[in-house]
């Protein structure tokens, strides 16, 4: 009886190895995936925070982990795809690596960049038509990927605009509502300023355009003449030659 016993002992051995070998494969293999997907989210997290950096305050980044067909990527390097996306909110992130063999390969991956920025509100709300002064206006602060995409941010750079649409008080403020103010209006008598090599000529004529700082408008001579003047401040046109 004792030899059929030690029979089965000594074939059910290599099979306990396997299982043993097996285990430990198993054992392993999370830390390896582990170890190359933490290098990956570093390099992302990097990238990103460098690039939303310059609109912000960068608060968080969170690199969304890949599925398990992400397979090998050894010395990740990753990249911005140039689709003109923007570097806060959802973003897709490409990635250079080496897969299996030393194979180089490209892949996707998406994360999530929160920027705290200041934008700008008006203390109070604003009639159409008003034109916006500093003490008119507040810094606020926000989560960049939360706010409009033409929120304004500058204070300074819309001083002396207009209202193009009622302004309420602590809502943030939008590039579309506003409009350069117009430095020379219809009707208005203006003067023209022709500039060229050696000279300088100074006429009055008629606007028969509206127009804002630089913009091109119509006037008409004191012979009906019609020229077209760069606006250069109130009732002032520029015309080069």
């Amino acid at each position: 009886m004792r030899q059929p016993t030690r029979q089965r002992q000594a074939r059910q051995r290599p099979m306990r190895l396997i299982i043993a070998a097996l285990a430990l494969g198993l054992l392993l293999a999370p830390a390896v995936v582990g170890a190359d997907t933490d290098t990956l989210t570093r390099r992302v997290t990097q990238l990103l925070s460098q690039q939303a950096g310059e609109l912000g305050e960068v608060i968080g980044v969170s690199v969304h982990a890949p599925s398990a067909v992400l397979g090998q990527c050894d010395d990740p390097q990753p990249f911005l795809p140039d689709n003109g996306q923007r570097h806060y909110g959802r973003v897709s992130v490409g990635v250079h690596c080496d897969g299996p063999g030393g194979r180089r390969q490209t892949r996707y991956l998406q994360a999530e960049v929160s920027v705290r920025v200041r934008y700008v509100t008006v203390t109070h709300d604003l009639n159409r038509g008003s034109v916006i002064a500093r003490n008119d206006l507040h810094l606020a602060q926000g989560r960049l990927e939360k706010l409009p995409r033409d929120v304004v941010r500058d204070p300074q750079a819309i001083v002396g605009q207009v209202a193009a649409a009622p302004l309420r008080a602590d809502t943030p403020l939008r590039a579309y509502q506003l409009h350069a103010r117009d430095l020379v209006k219809r009707g208005q008598r203006v003067t023209v300023i022709a500039r060229g090599a050696g000279f300088e000529v100074s006429r009055e004529a008629e606007a028969l355009d509206n127009g804002a700082m630089g913009e091109q408008v119509r006037v008409r001579a004191g012979n009906r003449k019609i020229l077209r003047g760069r606006v250069t401040g109130p009732r002032r046109l520029a015309i080069d030659f």
